[in-house]
């Protein structure tokens, strides 16, 4: 499957200027606005009560779900992802996630499970209900965010690796504000002497064990599907929705087998070790399928930024060839400052981090704006750095001849 953004198809095509995420003309702001709200207030007075009988489960929870979120946003600092597209744009995915979209989740979950019980069995709804409402009304709602915002701001999201991460970071709010109610609602129903106890429960179980293949792998598979959706014009309207249901689907499948007891049976036993096991099982298929994904964007993304500096910024010496062929690869960057910092010092890899930065930094403001004003003090910070990073990686390194990188 190949992507193909129309804005890279001829740099005259390209906008100058991005929308502002404020618009207060388009229905769809209204909607976020009024259902994060919504959100915001029902998610808090549920904590307020739980606060009431446990408070040390809700404090130290808080604490340590916040916590779990650094690594994932210093993944996406330490690749440089919020450089390349708005940071705003993040923020509101995520909040989305944890507070409109598990909002709304849970009424229309419990429906479900009642549905379930009613028209089935509750015996059918207690193994069976979760793998039947969870991927149905989770998916949707947290895919519907990314649409919402990605009509606010209609221009900000010029590449699939933008609208996936929008996906990632609407799943990844809505995974852990939702592991958050599991761990408040644990130590409400099911006392125990400590109320730390169901913390460190719920953070191994469906942070450590279960947290990498969760949501946010649900929603960047789902999201894709909105990618094939905007950028997939060489097919007729009716192939693209095709698409963009078929990735629907897909996402769809990964939660139901996650949610439900169909393989199960695979693994014997009942201890960690298959629990870890039958975790695996479950989950590789939705790496595997994130990883795929995002390589197919990856080419994408590289492949505008490519672009957007061979039109903005053809001079040398701000952009070498190598370094414009590393602009849209977050791995091989970081590849190259740790190799600097091996041969050169810790101080020689942060400089060429710094370099990279601007240097994406005044690609994506050319694109924006032109060049101009606004670009000047990023072409001075690009000289100033290389000058810098030139002299010190001139010095030989230990056992080597000097070498620029």
């Amino acid at each position: 499957m190949s992507v193909r953004p129309t804005d890279a198809a001829a740099p005259h095509d390209w906008p100058i200027g991005l929308d502002s995420f404020y618009q207060p003309r388009r229905a769809a702001f209204w909607l976020l606005v009024f259902f994060l709200a919504l959100g915001a207030f029902s998610i808090f007075r549920m904590f307020a009560t739980g606060y009431r009988v446990v408070p040390v489960t809700v404090l130290s929870g808080v604490l340590l779900w916040s916590l779990y979120t650094v690594p994932f946003l210093a993944l996406f600092h330490m690749l440089d992802l919020d450089e390349e597209h708005p940071p705003l744009g993040f923020v509101m995915a995520f909040a989305w996630g944890g507070l409109g979209a598990a909002h709304l989740a849970q009424p229309a979950n419990k429906a479900i499970l009642g549905l379930c019980a009613k028209l089935v069995s509750p015996t059918f709804a207690a193994e069976w209900g979760s793998a039947v409402a969870g991927p149905i009304t989770e998916e949707f709602l947290k895919l519907i965010g990314v649409v919402l915002i990605m009509q606010i701001a209609r221009n900000q999201f010029r590449t699939p690796h933008s609208i996936l991460i929008l996906g990632a970071l609407s799943g990844l709010g809505f995974q852990v504000v939702e592991n958050l109610g599991y761990t408040v609602s644990s130590a409400v129903y099911f006392v125990t002497e400590s109320q730390l106890l169901p913390v460190a429960h719920n953070f191994v179980m469906r942070g450590l064990l279960n947290g990498l293949w969760s949501h946010a792998a649900y929603t960047t598979v789902a999201a894709f599907g909105v990618v094939c959706f905007k950028f997939r014009h060489d097919l007729a309207l009716a192939l693209r929705m095709l698409l963009a249901l078929q990735y629907f689907l897909l996402a769809w499948a990964l939660h139901f087998v996650w949610n439900s007891p169909l393989v199960n049976d695979w693994i014997p036993g009942n201890g960690l070790a298959s629990m870890v096991a039958l975790t695996f099982v479950k989950g590789v298929p939705a790496l595997i399928a994130v990883g795929l994904i995002w390589r197919v964007a990856s080419r994408s993304e590289s492949r505008h930024l490519q672009a957007l500096a061979a039109y903005f910024v053809p001079e040398r010496e701000l952009i070498q060839g190598d370094e414009r062929r590393r602009l849209g690869a977050p791995l091989r960057r970081l590849a190259v400052r740790r190799k600097l910092a091996r041969r050169h010092g810790r101080r020689a890899g942060r400089l060429k981090g710094q370099l990279q930065r601007e240097q994406l930094r005044l690609v994506l403001r050319a694109g924006e704006k032109g060049r101009g004003r606004h670009t000047r003090k990023h072409e001075h910070a690009i000289r100033v750095l290389r000058m810098e990073l030139d002299w010190l990686c001139a010095r030989p390194a230990k056992g080597e001849s000097a070498a620029l990188p």
